[in-house]
């Protein structure tokens, strides 16, 4: 049986923090494979910028990189993308993996939030990235399948702030991404959301 991380966000934009992460679990062997799974539409209704651009800027993050696919699951549902629903389709359609979710240790305090919580907690286990100044919250019930360390404390709303402002984003995105962020003048007013 195929050992997948999931890695799932809106990626608006990927960033530096996200290619650490995906390189150290893979490092670390907790998994054979990272698959990048990207929201289609938040759940918690952010905007965000449309598909296309963000699986774009996904490639140009990841290329060069082994084990590493990007999933577009949530983008074939209609509707807000939901974890639980979104592993239930991924175990539906690839038997033969098993499936643990990539999260930050700052996540850990929100779970108990997300939809169908116990059943995720019950069919699931976790790969659990440290945070600083976030303490490793414990949940009853959930498998911990490794402990990878801290990345760099980026984020893509500080990323996206920056791009507004006119300050540099370089060392928070990768190379090529800072290019296609630019090219594409992505960022720089109020998001609008178009499909994919």
């Amino acid at each position: 049986m195929k050992k997948i991380g999931i890695l799932g966000g809106s990626f608006n934009p990927i960033h530096n923090s996200h290619v650490e992460l995906i390189k150290k679990a893979l490092r670390k062997k907790v998994v054979d494979e990272v698959w990048i799974v990207p929201c289609k539409k938040h759940s918690f209704n952010k905007t965000l910028e449309s598909g296309a651009h963000r699986l774009n800027m996904i490639n140009l993050a990841t290329k060069g990189l082994n084990n590493v696919k990007i999933s577009r699951i949530e983008f074939q549902s209609t509707g807000k993308s939901y974890t639980t629903d979104t592993i239930e389709r991924l175990k539906k359609k690839f038997p033969k993996c098993i499936f643990s979710l990539i999260i930050g240790a700052d996540i850990t305090h929100e779970i108990v939030h997300w939809k169908r919580c116990k059943q995720l907690l019950k069919e699931t286990s976790f790969i659990i990235s440290k945070r600083k100044n976030y303490k490793l919250k414990k949940i009853r019930g959930m498998k911990i399948r490794g402990i990878i360390s801290a990345t760099k404390g980026i984020s893509s709303t500080g990323i996206r702030k920056r791009m507004q402002n006119n300050q540099s984003i370089d060392s928070l995105v990768p190379k090529a991404v800072e290019e296609y962020i630019k090219n594409n003048r992505l960022y720089q007013l109020n998001l609008a959301t178009s499909p994919l």
